[in-house]
């Protein structure tokens, strides 16, 4: 066995079968290469995983759960094993026998907890999630409620329904082409009243880290995880982060929001921060 082998088998207690599981994909191991079994006995056990076999010829791992069909919670009838205690069955040939179908139970269970692992159902799991969020209403309250916070499970968020302006660039008067009538202005841009969403972020902390603030950290997230799952939602969105204490002084510095950071102060002061505005499409 190669060294990170040695310490998975000595380990397996620390493992839940997700990360196991994944482990074993990382070190190329395919699902059909891996076995699962129970322990044979009548007790129940305190952990989940038992144990871990690596077989390289073939190549194979056994992975031993107390769990399945030999296990103490098993669903076969309790007359088999008293014949099996009274030596009137061979308990390795009942053992092997049950086996075959402890395997067969406890991948289709894994892989129903799993579903990311059984590519006979979802050849590709990542665009299956994306397909599942939208068919969501991402632009409800509710939905965007726990999005956000699943995103920021650090800060508060409120989400409530606003009036928001909005500028619609209308484009120069064009001499000769432009009409004058009720439905045409003055100007190269309208601000019209339409409905949207305002999400609030409420922190009791000014940074993220000593060298994240909040701002950046948010934003940093939004790019990456909220905006690719909204995008097709038609949405007017405000973001705000809300600080709620004041921890530091004035000054510029790097990452710092110029005007924003007050002076110290022994009363509780709240800072509002837009952080974005705008439509998603």
């Amino acid at each position: 066995m190669t060294l990170l082998e040695t310490r998975i088998v000595q380990n397996i207690w620390r493992f839940d079968p997700i990360s196991l599981l994944k482990l074993l994909a990382h070190l190329g191991y395919d699902i059909d290469e891996i076995l699962f079994c129970s322990t044979f006995g009548a007790c129940s056990q305190s952990r989940l995983l038992e144990s871990i076999e690596f077989r390289h010829s073939p190549r194979k791992v056994v992975i031993t759960l107390n769990l399945g069909l030999l296990g103490g919670q098993s669903v076969l009838p309790n007359y088999l094993f008293k014949q099996v205690h009274n030596n009137t069955i061979d308990a390795q040939r009942f053992a092997e026998f049950f086996g075959y179908f402890d395997d067969r139970l406890l991948r289709r269970f894994l892989l129903a907890i799993y579903p990311e692992f059984d590519e006979t159902i979802f050849q590709n799991w990542e665009t299956r999630k994306k397909s599942a969020v939208h068919t969501l209403r991402l632009d409800s309250i509710a939905t965007l409620h726990w999005l956000t916070q699943l995103v920021f499970p650090e800060l508060q968020v409120r989400v409530e329904k606003v009036t928001l302006q909005r500028s619609i660039d209308l484009g120069s008067p064009i001499l000769g082409k432009s009409r004058l009538g009720y439905q045409t202005v003055f100007g190269k841009i309208k601000k019209l009243p339409v409905p949207g969403k305002q999400i609030t972020l409420i922190t009791d902390e000014d940074s993220f880290t000593k060298e994240q603030t909040w701002p950046h950290e948010i934003e940093r997230r939004l790019q990456k995880l909220i905006f690719p799952v909204l995008q097709g939602v038609d949405l007017h969105l405000e973001i705000w982060l809300m600080i709620r204490t004041q921890g530091s002084y004035l000054g510029l510095k790097q990452n710092s929001y110029l005007g924003y950071e007050n002076l110290l102060s022994d009363n509780l002061q709240f800072r509002r921060i837009r952080i974005f505005s705008g439509r998603l499409l």
